[in-house]
């Protein structure tokens, strides 16, 4: 006949099942940690991989630009003319791509995901400005403004401006070799002045008007074509020259900013101001390159500066 437990008895069954509670939590605990330690292990090989794939990349382009070969092939129409000003000339644009190349591989990479991020950006502004540049068509045919034809022609050259600016610099950032990727910067870059230059013509020729309208319209296409042949000639060997020339040739109109606020509707220039603050703001951040991510957030405050712009234009007729 079993015996009745003493309270001692039940006080042990107690602990013994509260110890293996504690037991069991601790066993949890520990796994649970050795788990997130594993975890944390294998995120940090993995990223180590990501980043050393993306260096020894970035290292073969290098090399390939600038094999000695690969150059002299590039330009071996010139080479063998048997001229000596074309050999010359072959030699010339060599060393211009290899001082181009150096100053390329002297920024900080910019990781996959900041690529990915960016190239996403710009293609969201290809898509929005195709749609943006039917709708400013449509709206000049369908109003009956001053200077019905010039609005139309130039709002159409700027919307191609922008899709082909978007485009090129999408390109950019799905790209990976350097070679591919200092042409489409170099003509990204074009497309920009060109942008400000179709952009604020419509102000100088459609509102400012008179004297003072084609004054502002020869400063601002004269800065825009200079600032477009010597980044086409030069690119990058001289940064802050073509920094200057794009500031400069992007506030000219802003030097009026009284006869655009007499001129304007209150909408228009109300987005016009916008669009100059977020294109200040995005110009800051994407020369922060050095810092990740900032490149990234450059191009997403620029593309809402274009679509305060592409407002403004849509405005302009009020």
């Amino acid at each position: 006949m079993e015996m009745p437990k003493t309270i001692k008895d039940v006080q042990n069954a107690v602990q013994d099942v509260q110890e293996s509670i504690q037991d069991e939590i601790a066993s949890k605990a520990v796994r649970k940690s050795t788990l997130k330690s594993i975890q944390q292990k294998k995120k940090y090989r993995l990223k180590k991989l990501k980043a050393d794939y993306e260096a020894e990349i970035r290292e073969i382009n290098i090399q390939y630009s600038n094999d000695p070969e690969r150059l002299k092939a590039k330009y071996a129409a010139a080479e063998y003319a048997r001229n000596e000003r074309a050999r010359a000339r072959a030699e010339r644009r060599i060393a211009a791509e290899q001082k181009e190349i150096a100053l390329t591989q002297n920024e900080r990479l910019l990781t996959t995901s900041e690529e990915v991020a960016s190239a996403i950006v710009q293609g969201i502004g290809v898509a929005l400005f195709i749609a943006a540049t039917a709708i400013l068509d449509t709206l000049g045919i369908r109003n009956g403004m001053d200077f019905k034809n010039i609005t139309i022609i130039f709002n159409t050259l700027f919307g191609v401006s922008m899709i082909l600016m978007y485009l090129t610099s999408c390109l950019q950032h799905a790209f990976t070799a350097i070679v591919p990727k200092i042409v489409f910067n170099r003509l990204s870059h074009t497309f920009v002045f060109l942008n400000i230059g179709f952009a604020y013509t419509t102000y100088t020729i459609t509102k400012i008007q008179g004297e003072l309208g084609w004054i502002m319209f020869g400063i601002v296409w004269g800065l825009d074509l200079i600032g477009i042949l010597f980044y086409a000639i030069a690119g990058k060997r001289h940064q802050k020259l073509n920094t200057v020339l794009y500031s400069l040739a992007a506030v000219s109109l802003f030097a009026m900013v009284k006869v655009l606020y007499d001129v304007l509707s209150t909408e228009c220039f109300a987005m016009l101001m916008c669009a100059a603050g977020f294109y200040i703001a995005g110009f800051i951040f994407y020369n922060l390159k050095k810092v990740k991510f900032m490149h990234f957030v450059g191009n997403l405050l620029m593309l809402i500066a274009s679509v305060y712009l592409f407002f403004s234009l849509f405005f302009i007729g009020a």
